[in-house]
């Protein structure tokens, strides 16, 4: 894996074509192998500044995106190295889940043997190794949602960024699966930004939580301070 990288937000705003402003300007710095939770309502700006992160949106005039020493703003995603997993899985239905995690690496061109090498480190990091040549419209929420980030992660990313995960999941499923990706993130020591509005999933996961309301950071400390 590369070395975590921090993340560095100057100036970051966000205006829409028809006049919605979604992000007030703001300053924001991740560490290096820290999980910063965005927690806030719908519309509070948090989903705006993570796509803002992963290249998805351009922040407003001025505003800078820097990872490590190397300024992002203007990279599109593919070349940020990032990792996305969202609420809705984005899998594609015509693969299997070998195939889906294979994705992101077959797109860099990275050869067969060592493909399929870092695809059965997924698999079995993920304990999917039974479900490898299934269809997608096979597997559960839960098990869908480790494939997606299996597949993120498979690209070896220097961010990984979570919309919602959990919120399509039931709750039994929401905990078992929080509790996975909490271990996960604790040792891949990666750099992760992760959106909720749930306020358990937030004190469990986050090393830092970011309280966004209106477009603006209303709060930002570890759980213990914030609670």
């Amino acid at each position: 894996m590369h070395e975590p990288t921090t993340i560095r937000l100057r100036g970051c705003a966000k205006t829409f074509d028809d006049g919605t402003v979604a992000l007030q300007p703001l300053d924001l710095d991740i560490g290096a192998a820290e999980t910063v939770v965005l927690l806030g309502p719908s519309g509070c700006g948090k989903t705006t500044m993570l796509r803002i992160i992963a290249g998805l949106e351009q922040p407003d005039a001025g505003g800078e995106v820097w990872f490590g020493d190397t300024p992002v703003t203007h990279l599109p995603i593919e070349q940020r190295g990032v990792g996305m997993v969202f609420q809705n899985y984005a899998l594609f239905p015509n693969m299997t889940v070998a195939e889906n995690i294979a994705y992101g690496l077959r797109v860099r061109r990275i050869a067969g043997a060592k493909r399929q090498r870092r695809v059965d480190e997924m698999l079995a990091m993920m304990h999917l190794e039974s479900f490898a040549d299934r269809r997608i419209d096979q597997l559960s929420g839960g098990q869908r949602q480790r494939v997606a980030l299996a597949r993120a992660l498979a690209i070896e990313p220097r961010v990984l960024l979570l919309d919602e995960p959990l919120t399509a999941l039931d709750a039994k499923l929401r905990d078992a699966l929080r509790a996975d990706i909490n271990q996960l993130l604790r040792s891949l020591h990666i750099t992760a930004v992760y959106v909720t509005h749930d306020q358990a999933e937030a004190m469990a996961l986050g090393d830092r939580i970011i309280v966004m309301d209106k477009g603006r950071i209303a709060q930002a400390g570890t759980p213990h301070d914030i609670y």
